[in-house]
């Protein structure tokens, strides 16, 4: 793949913001084993916004409803952290994105971190962090948890239709947090068991500053077996796409691996 040493904060700040969408959904019980014992990881360090200069206040990002489509090259993207400290990309590609998810007829849009394949422990509360600067977009405070008949009903509506809506797919997210970054790119964290009481729509965070702490909210298991999906699912969204859509397991691989290089490289 192509490398470059242009900066993806000169990127992000050239354009208005832009809006995506779509579920952030994680393997089921079907598809990977879990465990949820073990220690707390350390908590992890707000790292420097990137960009800044001498302590200089990074610039606001401002809103727009209606964003042109983004101009970003895949490429481009790198200088963002793991959502959890010390993480590493699963080494199962049924945990990478475009992973097929045969119950719904569709793929995965994200990476799922689960304690035993991540390279860290990973337990309910394990702290999530914004992987770059940004602005919040959506923080689900008063998320309601699913109950056994409204599990039915989506089950239900996927055999009807062959597939999930978007309105099953967002209750199957469970709490999350979406993050914008400009240029039609957007991180979002699914599952979450928890949100920090400061993180709300408009506020302007910097990578590496906590979000909230890893659950299994919206998934079927957390009615049925509770604390036996306990994980992250993680997804970088390019206007309505995701990044690696379309592409085999080593190609997305390699996206990820340049995702988190230095932002100067």
């Amino acid at each position: 793949m192509r490398r470059t040493r242009r900066g993806f904060l000169g990127l992000m700040l050239s354009v208005p913001v832009g809006l995506a969408g779509t579920a952030c959904l994680g393997a089921s019980d079907r598809e990977v084993n879990v465990t949820t014992n073990g220690g707390t990881p350390a908590p992890s360090e707000t790292p420097a916004p990137l960009g800044v200069v001498d302590g200089a206040t990074p610039a606001a990002i401002d809103f727009t409803p209606t964003p042109p489509p983004s101009t970003l090259d895949p490429d481009d993207l790198h200088g963002f952290v793991m959502p959890i400290e010390g993480a590493c990309f699963p080494s199962q590609d049924s945990l990478m994105p475009n992973s097929a998810r045969d119950y719904r007829n569709g793929v995965s849009e994200g990476v799922d971190f689960y304690f035993g394949d991540s390279c860290v422990v990973i337990e309910r509360g394990t702290e999530v962090v914004a992987a770059y600067d940004g602005v919040v977009m959506r923080a689900d405070h008063n998320y309601q948890e699913l109950l056994l008949s409204q599990i039915a009903e989506l089950e239900a509506q996927i055999e009807e239709d062959g597939t999930a809506t978007e309105e099953t797919l967002d209750r199957y997210r469970g709490r999350q947090v979406w993050i914008e970054h400009g240029n039609g790119v957007v991180t979002r964290y699914c599952h979450l068991n928890s949100i920090s009481a400061e993180i709300a729509p408009g506020l302007r965070v910097a990578q590496g500053q906590l979000l909230g702490g890893v659950g299994e909210s919206g998934t079927p298991e957390s009615v049925t077996a509770p604390g036996t999906q306990l994980h992250l699912h993680w997804e970088v969204r390019i206007d309505d796409s995701f990044l690696g859509e379309g592409l085999d397991p080593d190609t997305v691989r390699s996206m990820y691996a340049r995702l988190m290089e230095p932002a100067d490289s």
